[in-house]
Formats: C-alpha cells, sequence, structure tokens
C-alpha cells in the first residue's frame, strides 16, 4: 500500500516563452482540485514562476534559466556560466529533487529526456532505485513537422524513451486533428500508452468583462486583444499593428490591450511606449490573468501557440493568428488547420504588413463567433488518468 499522502513531480523546462510553465500550473490546479492528498513539485526555468497562483499544496523548485537564440540554441538566459556548465547544474538539481522529493508519479511536459538529456539521470535513477514511481509523458498536439520532430527525436534516443522508460504518455489534443502517432511513426507499443486526452481548455475568468472593460475605458468600443507570449519574439507583430492604428483612417474604431510579455527586450519595451501615442491603445507587460482580459475581447490578435490558442477556443472567440514561423513549423501548423476548419483566421509573418493586418483585423471582427469542434474537456481527463495511474501503482489510497 502506498504513502497516505501522494507526490508528484512536474518538469517543465520553460526556455522559451510561458507556454510550458502555464500548462503545467494548469494540470497541477485541476489535480490539486481533484485529489486532496496530493503534494505537488514543479521544477521550471522560467523567471516569472513565481507571478502566477499557485495551486494548494504546491512548491516550486527554480532551476537556473536557460533562453533559446532564434536558432533553436540553448544558452544561459542571465548568468556568466557556458551551457555545459549550467546544464550540469541543473541536471544535478533535478536529481536531487527527485532523490529527495521521493515522487510517485513524474510527469514530463513535452520533452521526453529534458534539455539536451538533462532528465536522462533523473529518468535512469527512478526507473532503477523507485520502481514504483510512474513516468509519465505529457505531449502537446503538434511538436514540429513530421520529418523534423522523427529526426531530433532519433537523434535523442526519444524512441527508446516511449517504448522502454515511459508508463504512460498523455495527449493534450485530438488524434483526428493532428494524430501524432502517424505522422511521428509512433511505435505500437508506445501508442498503446498513449491517452488521448483532449485539449486543455482554460476558462477559469476571475473578473468579468464589464469590469475588465471599465479598467480599460473601453466604452462602447470593440476590444482586440493583442498577445505575443512571453514576448521574446513579438516585438515584429506589435510593432507592425501600432503602425496599422496610426495609419487607420480617421482613428480606430476599437480599442486595443496589446501585451508585450515579461521576455521581450527592455528596450524594444521602451521603443513601443515611446510609439504608443493612440489614446486607444493600452500597453501591458504582463498579466498572469491574460483568460479575464481574452474573455472581454471581440478580437484576439495572437502567435498560435498551444496555451493561447487553448484559452482563445475555450472562450469561443474571434482569433487572428499570427503564428511563429522560425525553429518550428508548430503554430502554422496549427493555425492552418483551425482556420481551414473555420475556427480562426491566419495572416503569416511574412504578409505582416500595415496594410494587410488592416485588412484581416476589418474582416475578422466582421466574422460571426466561431464554432468550436475541438474537444477542450482535456484538463479533467488529465487529472483522471493522473487518479488512475496512481491508483494503479497502489500510491494514492483514496481520492476525495
Amino acid at each position: 500500500m502506498g504513502r497516505s499522502k501522494s507526490r508528484i513531480l512536474f518538469y517543465s523546462h520553460d526556455t522559451y516563452g510561458l507556454g510550458h510553465l502555464r500548462r503545467t500550473l494548469a494540470i497541477a490546479g485541476q489535480i490539486a482540485g481533484d485529489l486532496k492528498n496530493v503534494y505537488q513539485l514543479l521544477l521550471t526555468g522560467s523567471m516569472v514562476a513565481g507571478a502566477f497562483a499557485l495551486p494548494s499544496r504546491l512548491d516550486i523548485l527554480k532551476l537556473p534559466a536557460l533562453s533559446k537564440r532564434s536558432s533553436g540554441q540553448y544558452k544561459p538566459r542571465a548568468l556568466p556560466l557556458t551551457l555545459k556548465s549550467i546544464l550540469t547544474w541543473r541536471q544535478r538539481m533535478i536529481l536531487e529533487a527527485a532523490i529527495h522529493f521521493k515522487p510517485d508519479l513524474l510527469l514530463v511536459d513535452k520533452s521526453p529526456a529534458g534539455v539536451h538529456g538533462e532528465l536522462l539521470p533523473t529518468l535512469r535513477h527512478l526507473k532503477t532505485w523507485s520502481p514504483k514511481t510512474v513516468l509519465v509523458l505529457g505531449m502537446r498536439d503538434i511538436e514540429d513537422s513530421p520529418e523534423k520532430t522523427r529526426a531530433e527525436w532519433k537523434a535523442a534516443g526519444v524512441p527508446q524513451l516511449f517504448d522502454q522508460v515511459y508508463d504512460s504518455i498523455l495527449l493534450y489534443g485530438q488524434r483526428d486533428f493532428f494524430d501524432p502517432v502517424e505522422k511521428y511513426q509512433i511505435s505500437t507499443g508506445a501508442a498503446a500508452k498513449m491517452v488521448e486526452c483532449g485539449y486543455l481548455g482554460r476558462n477559469s475568468i476571475t473578473r468579468d468583462a464589464a469590469w475588465v472593460r471599465r479598467e480599460l475605458g473601453v466604452g462602447d468600443d470593440p476590444l482586440v486583444v493583442v498577445t505575443v507570449g512571453g514576448g521574446g519574439d513579438g516585438y515584429q507583430i506589435i510593432s507592425t499593428y501600432m503602425e496599422m492604428l496610426a495609419a487607420w483612417p480617421g482613428g480606430s474604431p476599437f480599442h486595443t490591450l496589446a501585451v508585450t510579455g515579461p521576455l521581450m527586450a527592455q528596450r524594444k519595451r521602451r521603443t513601443l511606449h515611446r510609439a504608443a501615442r493612440n489614446g486607444k491603445l493600452t500597453l501591458m507587460e504582463f498579466t498572469p490573468d491574460l483568460v479575464s482580459y481574452l474573455a472581454a475581447a471581440d478580437l484576439v490578435v495572437s502567435m498560435a501557440g498551444y496555451n493561447t490558442t487553448c484559452e482563445i477556443l475555450s472562450l469561443g472567440k474571434r482569433a487572428l493568428f499570427i503564428p511563429r514561423v522560425q525553429v518550428r513549423a508548430e503554430q502554422r501548423m496549427r493555425a492552418e488547420r483551425l482556420a481551414a476548419q473555420g475556427m480562426a483566421h491566419v495572416l503569416l509573418p511574412d504578409d505582416l504588413t500595415p496594410e494587410r493586418l488592416m485588412a484581416q483585423i476589418q474582416a475578422s471582427l466582421t466574422t460571426p463567433d466561431p464554432t468550436v469542434t475541438l474537444d477542450m474537456n482535456g484538463l479533467p481527463r488529465v487529472s483522471e488518468a493522473i487518479t488512475n495511474l496512481l491508483r494503479n501503482s497502489q500510491a494514492i489510497p483514496s481520492v476525495g
């Protein structure tokens, strides 16, 4: 029989943007509400992890931060260390956390081996010395193009991890929207471990639309929310958007909230603030309550990252996606599939000009709210799957 209180360890590498952290916190929050006898520890490299409201019985262990260059290569975000030394440090911290916390279940977000394999010693340790610990991978709907993903996975030994190490794979998506088993040629044995959970919908609104609109001084105008995730590569979108506002004949007929993101370079944020002379424009660096602003919006202009997409779809909002196309094809693939099914509009970065953006926003504001045909109830299913895995490992005696 397991301990009276179960323990879940989360690994979220967080090197670019906020997506992994936000997804992991949403899952931890669902579990905290469903399982009262579970304690959780989150390992993250995010610089803003402490800004979010944390679920009860969850603690955070902050890893030294990494960032990703536009080329896709990693580097230390703030410390004057080599990549090798900071990865060695992170690797030891992760292993020590596992040794001392003694998790009943490890949930890894997206990266099966961790950044540059930093998770492998911990996986080996748990598999050898704690064989009852359940090892689970959480997989978002789309990783990258099939060709690139298969090549990266082969180089990192991911197929072997799927087959020999991980006990379960939770798919945060739908195989009839994008099937990773087929596209990435996942083995029959690994496919049998996959639990199709649906999309991780989020609509936990803390402030109603009327409150948000009063805060922003919107009045009776439509509200457009522009968000670029962490903001590390979002400057061009917001800068072009502001050029469009300045050129709008007679002034824009709507109010805009533009969220630059905490990872945008300070000099770029200062440039945007100096150029923000439109009375119907509010610039904000960061908010942990983005969903309340999205809920008040008549249109959302954003990249097509997994979490923001899930929030927009959960709320049934009109969306204009300007997907990131550098390094990974994931966002473009997601945005174009959603557009093909009538759930969003898409403007590719190569086509991003003030004139084309103005035309797309005019068209998007006049279309009806989309009919969302995806299953957005993934969070309860993830919690249910984890509950079942803990029960089957005899790590959880009761649920309440």
